[in-house]
């Protein structure tokens, strides 16, 4: 964890910019201030030593006058005004053989620094740095010569080195402390305007990012801040719209390929029902013309009602086993007739027709607007047919609506059938389509008419639903893409 924390906090932008740009800056302008320094402490040095030299020369005429007239009372005046003029140490007066004349200081240098000292202004007068019974001073030595022109005395004008370094060291503190401020408010500055600059943007795409990680897929980064944050957020964002494309794409492939798998699927059970159903046409069909037509025959014969009402029920019953077998042929076979434009209107009403003339006569017709759809006329009525048929086997007196609506904004027209009886169970709904599954009761349903439905709508690029009704039933519903053609054929 330890690791971790320190990874991150020697990782993150913020420190990354204060070690590779601050850090450089602040070792640049130290290395300035050291340099300079150095040349504001030898300007300094060098001054206070022009200082103390121009003391010197200030009262060499007056004490080399004096030594002339052996006036010892105002040499002593002479030396002793120099201390009421900056920070001297000490003032001495040495003879031509480095006897002290007259001193003035804390502590005197010897005879022999002395005799050295008159040895080395034989060629002018000179400065050094030296040692008077161990504290480290800066001395002045200016020669005094009698009227023929002889050395005649020494006079030496001394200032603690210590004076100096304390000077030096003031400038020291006050150039470093200076420079800690400026330092402070350059790398508070730095991270101030890195928070509001560069921090807050970065924050705004990780709090994006997190959004985005949690469920939000549509969000997308603000592009605020410096250019080049912008320039990440732009990116950022047609990166999650690249993604978001391929996953739609990647999503309609995969639904594409269902319904391809879907259509391959009931063009196998097509197949297959077909060539059964061929087969049963075939092998079913003359016998049962056969037994149809002996049982009539007997029935124009029979006498006795009893034999009469036996020959009916086998004739009703060979014509179920017709049906069922017509049905088969029905679903086994796909429409190849062209598809035209078709009025709404009238092709419900034909559907409703045939109904009434097979003794359905409760069946209420709810108009909706004008539309037309593009379809065979024969099978979208035989879906007709068969809904108002199980919705009329689902309440023999109750009440049966057939109508439609036409949704011009979803370019979808809606064909629907409800009845009151007791409805589709929820579970069963999912497989009410296929083929053989029926709730009525053994004997009385093949369970091929809503699968026939299902197919003519395949065929028709729509789809059938089935949902509840208001009147208690089942609504049953034929959903039509509307064509851009509005020329219509009279069905």
């Amino acid at each position: 964890m330890l690791r971790t924390r320190l990874s991150t906090l020697f990782g993150s932008l913020r420190t990354v910019l204060m070690v590779q740009v601050a850090l450089p800056v602040l070792m640049v302008l130290a290395l300035m201030l050291i340099v300079g320094q150095n040349l504001i402490s030898q300007f300094i040095e060098e001054r206070m030593q022009r200082d103390l030299q121009l003391i010197t020369r200030a009262i060499h005429l007056p004490v080399s006058q004096a030594l002339k007239k052996n006036d010892i009372e105002q040499i002593e005046s002479s030396l002793a005004s120099v201390f009421g003029m900056t920070e001297v140490y000490g003032a001495y007066l040495f003879d031509a053989d480095g006897r002290r004349l007259v001193s003035f200081g804390v502590v005197n240098p010897t005879r022999r620094q002395a005799t050295e000292a008159l040895e080395l202004t034989l060629d002018g007068e000179f400065a050094q740095y030296e040692r008077i019974k161990g504290r480290k001073v800066y001395s002045f030595f200016l020669p005094l010569f009698d009227l023929a022109g002889q050395p005649s005395g020494l006079l030496q004008v001394t200032r603690k080195r210590s004076d100096i370094d304390k000077s030096l060291a003031e400038l020291r503190y006050w150039a470093w402390g200076g420079f800690a401020v400026v330092s402070l408010l350059i790398l508070g500055i730095l991270a101030l305007t890195h928070q509001r600059a560069i921090g807050h943007p970065l924050e705004r795409l990780l709090r994006t990012m997190q959004r985005i990680e949690a469920g939000e897929k549509y969000h997308r980064a603000s592009q605020q801040g410096p250019a080049e944050v912008k320039k990440l957020a732009a990116g950022l964002n047609e990166m999650l719209d690249a993604i978001a494309q391929a996953e739609k794409r990647e999503n309609a492939q995969r639904q594409a390929r269902a319904q391809m798998a879907e259509k391959l699927r009931q063009t196998e059970t097509l197949a297959a029902l077909g060539q059964l159903s061929a087969g049963v046409a075939h092998e079913l069909g003359a016998p049962l013309s056969v037994v149809d037509g002996r049982a009539n025959r007997l029935l124009r014969r029979a006498r006795d009602q009893q034999d009469r009402r036996e020959l009916e029920d086998i004739r009703h019953q060979v014509a179920r086993m017709t049906s069922i077998i017509k049905q088969l042929l029905f679903y086994g076979r796909s429409s190849r007739a062209p598809k035209r434009m078709l009025d709404v209107d009238m092709l419900v009403k034909r559907a409703r027709r045939l109904l009434s003339e097979e003794g359905r006569q409760h069946i209420e017709l709810i108009s909706g607007s004008a539309a037309q759809i593009e379809g065979d006329a024969l099978s979208i009525e035989q879906a007709l047919i068969n809904l108002l048929r199980n919705a009329c086997q689902a309440c023999p007196d109750g009440k049966v609506i057939l109508g439609w609506e036409a949704d011009q904004g979803a370019r979808k027209l809606i064909l629907y059938v409800e009845d009151a009886g007791s409805g589709i169970d929820p579970a069963l709904r999912p497989q009410i389509f296929e083929p053989f599954v029926t709730t009525k009761i053994p004997g009385e349903g093949s369970g091929l008419g809503l699968a026939i439905v299902q197919r003519v709508m395949r065929e028709h690029q729509g789809s059938a639903q089935v949902k509840d009704s208001s009147l208690g039933g089942a609504r049953f519903e034929l959903v039509f893409p509307l064509p851009r053609a509005q020329s219509v054929e009279s069905t």
